[in-house]
């Protein structure tokens, strides 16, 4: 996650170095993301029969060696190559990232599983970004990406050492499929997961991506107390991804939908709360905060408990290009809606995307639980779950 982000707050420094407008050098996150838009479904299913370690540890040296050509890229042309690797990368780390947690683990603890993965991704935007661009800041942007990738080679060592490894699960069409809920069937399910996290982050991100301005010019916060309030913000979601899962394993569908409700109800109080005063404001952007971060890790959850374990590598990859059109779309979405409405509508469009997801949410699981009476796939059996001293 920090390699993904990390250009953001470096685009000024990027931009001197190649003598380019910021605009083009934005173009470093967009290349990324697009990067993982278009690989890594047809990355995950070409590599489905792979092993899970092995396929990690090439996702991460990948990861490794496009931060490094990051690093020491002679041009710009270079820089955007490497940035495109990486996105490529990246893709297919988190699509067996995802999948991984659930084949390590029966079903009966998904939730938590879920939510040790989710939580690195939270540590990313808590600290690693922040760090990455006081180093950027401090010592040049590309000392920032050197450090990076030399972090990199470090986790790649250690998941040598320490991760267990795990078989690919393979089909067995000629048996009974056990009972589940969800849809008709599981793609309908898988599908369904994917159309949430799109309503659902692509109302967060329209709203976050100009969260910063929101803050200064609607809710007329100081500048100098904006960084302390994103900062804390990120804790509280680091705070909540790291305690939900015990809570996601025993409420699976009622913890999804109370905090997709809150993230709705919170971005909506935005505005009243900045009315009544900075500490009102703080208090929803923190309790929202805890509510946003729990969703992802929910409806990573929800993907897995859904999806027959011999088809988890391809819904975790649909399911980070999901989330992955939602991060560009909503920042697309997010200038759409400034320009039109201006910035005190993006409040009501991060509560109202959201409640569409929510509604969606709650008539496939009561359709579920009427066809099937529950929403946990049962915990996998022995032949299930490979594992490889």
């Amino acid at each position: 996650m920090s390699t993904e982000f990390l250009p953001g707050g470096l685009l000024p420094n990027i931009a001197e170095t190649f003598d380019r407008p910021i605009t083009a050098v934005g173009q470093l996150v967009t290349v990324f993301a697009g990067a993982v838009i278009l690989t890594t479904t047809p990355l995950a299913v070409l590599t489905r029969r792979m092993p899970r370690k092995a396929l990690a540890i090439v996702a991460l040296v990948g990861i490794a060696a496009a931060t490094t050509l990051t690093a020491i890229a002679p041009t710009f042309e270079v820089l955007l190559i490497a940035r495109a690797a990486g996105g490529v990368a990246h893709g297919v780390f988190w699509a067996v990232a995802a999948a991984y947690a659930a084949d390590l683990v029966p079903a009966s603890q998904l939730g938590r599983a879920t939510a040790i993965t989710a939580a690195g991704g939270s540590l990313a935007g808590v600290l690693g970004v922040p760090l990455g661009n006081a180093l950027g800041q401090a010592f040049g942007w590309r000392m920032a990406f050197g450090t990076l990738a030399a972090v990199a080679v470090v986790v790649v060592l250690l998941v040598v050492l320490l991760l267990p490894a795990v078989t690919p699960i393979p089909p067995a069409p000629r048996e009974p499929a056990p009972r589940r809920v969800a849809t008709p069937s599981a793609l309908g399910g898988i599908l369904l997961v994917c159309a949430i996290i799109l309503l659902v982050v692509i109302g967060q991100t329209a709203y976050g991506t100009y969260s910063v301005v929101w803050l200064g010019e609607v809710a007329t916060i100081p500048s100098a107390a904006i960084p302390a309030l994103l900062f804390g913000t990120g804790l509280a979601a680091l705070v909540a991804a790291a305690t939900v899962g015990r809570i996601a394993d025993r409420f699976p569908t009622l913890t999804l939908s109370a905090a997709v409700g809150l993230v709705a109800i919170l971005s909506g109080l935005f505005p009243l709360a900045a009315a009544w005063g900075i500490g009102a404001l703080v208090i929803a952007a923190l309790l929202q905060a805890m509510a946003f971060a729990v969703v992802p890790i929910m409806l990573q959850a929800r993907m897995m408990r859904i999806a027959a374990p011999h088809q988890r590598s391809t819904a975790a990859a649909l399911q980070t290009t999901a989330f992955n059109i939602a991060i560009g779309g909503g920042a697309v979405i997010g200038a759409l809606v400034v320009g039109a409405w201006g910035l005190g509508a993006l409040p009501c469009v991060a509560a109202l995307l959201p409640t569409a997801g929510l509604i969606v949410l709650l008539v496939t699981s009561r359709a579920a639980t009427a066809r099937a009476g529950t929403d946990l796939v049962p915990s996998p059996t022995p032949a299930e779950v490979h594992r490889v001293p």
